[in-house]
């Protein structure tokens, strides 16, 4: 399981004084035949002086007038050219300078009373934006966006343009109006990008504070599940999981919210609303197998925060951390399935940017982190997620030998990439999960 803790000189040629001619005797047409004693192997040369030649005459002044406009044409043609395929190359690609946008998490406001869904609809669904996500050959798909800030950038999933080599987009407003958006930046690991509208008037989302929610909170979901072009919906339901860690289809765990309200195609990238009109998740996924109903997910308000931050200002995510390993979960009943004396994480690979290169071996067990008993890889993995690159952690790994051995250990940078590309892709869809259960993501 590869999760988030690894999440690999010339000499000088001195003119004649005289020039010569030469000239070529006629020769015979090659031929297959090999040659005999009696037929020359070469075509015999004979020079002869010639005085040279002195027909050179000065250039007219409009000649050179014309050849000197020829040739800035020329320059000048060439230079719009490599401008123009330069252009049309990135012209998917926000280029401009990166924006430190400070969003607040609000916490519930005291003292008030719940809204009605009607009047959260009218509040929120200004900040909520339908995406068609396009390209020149004619693959697309539709999504959901939130508005994340006055300056123009738009919050969605990375996976809604996996599958949409050179992807452009087309944002498509409460009020009717369309604009152009660039691709800013995205993250596989959160499911988050970005993207960027130029010289737009729109209403950023107010974000609430995801940990302050709790299980059976009523919470309502806008987006634009049948037509980015049609106006937003709405449903509602409760959150079911404050924390749940869901496994995508890329095989990264996270810490998710579960909530039971309808969560459908083209939902994704919308927005999970709590009663007082605040975002508290970007809608993401669902279940989708007949064995569930109404398990949708969301992406925290506070994984957002930090990722979409990193995003626009860094074009990237530069402080995730990972202990940088592959590994085995081995709880009690594996232990004694495979007669192993130990719990914990079985370390299959360790990567060579990892603080644990070259200190332990395949085989080896975690058994503590930060002197805490390893039950279940959730005790690492949660560890983890909530320290930066570059923090510190101790790890107690029980040896093939059966030694215990403590290390200090530098977290690395997870940073990721993006699902955004310009190659074409071979056939086949993010969404196939062995097990065929979690249809992830669900709404491409």
């Amino acid at each position: 399981m590869d999760e988030f803790l690894n999440q690999e000189p010339q000499e000088e040629n001195n003119a004649p004084e005289e020039t010569q001619s030469v000239e070529f005797e006629e020769t015979t047409e090659p031929t297959d035949e090999i040659p005999t004693n009696e037929e020359p192997l070469y075509t015999s040369v004979t020079f002869s002086p010639v005085a040279p030649m002195n027909d050179y005459k000065p250039m007219k002044k409009g000649l050179k007038v014309f050849s000197l406009v020829l040739v800035a044409i020329i320059i000048l043609t060439s230079t719009c050219l490599v401008g123009y395929f330069a252009g049309k190359n990135s012209v998917n690609i926000y280029n401009g300078k990166p924006t430190n946008v400070k969003v607040e998490l609000e916490p519930i406001p005291d003292n008030s009373k719940e809204m009605t869904a009607a009047k959260i609809y009218e509040d929120v669904n200004p900040s909520i934006v339908g995406i068609t996500v396009y390209n020149a050959s004619g693959d697309g798909t539709q999504a959901s966006g939130i508005v994340y800030s006055e300056s123009g950038y738009i919050i969605t999933n990375d996976h809604i343009y996996a599958e949409v080599p050179s992807a452009k987009f087309k944002i498509h407003t409460y009020d009717g109006k369309e604009y152009d958006a660039k691709y800013v930046a995205g993250d596989q690991i959160s499911d988050l990008a970005v993207l960027k509208i130029e010289n737009c008037d729109l209403t950023p989302a107010i974000f609430g504070n995801s940990n302050d929610i709790y299980m059976g909170q009523k919470v309502v979901a806008i987006g634009r599940p049948n037509d980015a072009t049609d106006v937003s919906s709405i449903t509602s339901g409760i959150i079911s999981a404050t924390n749940r860690r869901v496994q995508n289809s890329s095989n990264y765990s996270a810490r998710l919210i579960q909530t039971d309200s309808p969560i459908n195609p083209g939902s994704s990238g919308g927005a999970l609303v709590n009663m007082y009109g605040q975002v508290i998740g970007v809608t993401s996924s669902k279940l989708a197998n007949v064995a569930y109903e109404g398990v949708g997910y969301a992406i925290p308000t506070t994984v957002m925060k930090r990722i979409v931050g990193e995003l626009i200002t860094e074009g990237k995510v530069v402080s995730r951390a990972k202990l940088g390993i592959t590994y085995v979960a081995i709880n009690s009943v594996t232990a004694e399935i495979n007669k192993l004396d130990h719990i914990g994480l079985q370390i299959q690979s360790v990567s060579t940017d990892s603080n644990l290169y070259g200190k332990v071996a395949k085989g080896d067990m975690i058994t503590k982190i930060n002197n805490i008993e390893v039950m279940a890889d959730n005790t690492v993995l949660d560890i983890i997620e909530n320290c930066s690159a570059g923090d510190k952690v101790s790890v107690t790994v029980i040896t093939t030998k059966n030694e215990t051995k403590t290390f200090t250990v530098e977290l690395s940078a997870n940073i990721g990439k993006s699902s955004y590309t310009t190659k074409s892709q071979s056939s086949g869809t993010q969404s196939d999960v062995p097990g065929g259960t979690f249809d992830f993501p669900f709404g491409e």
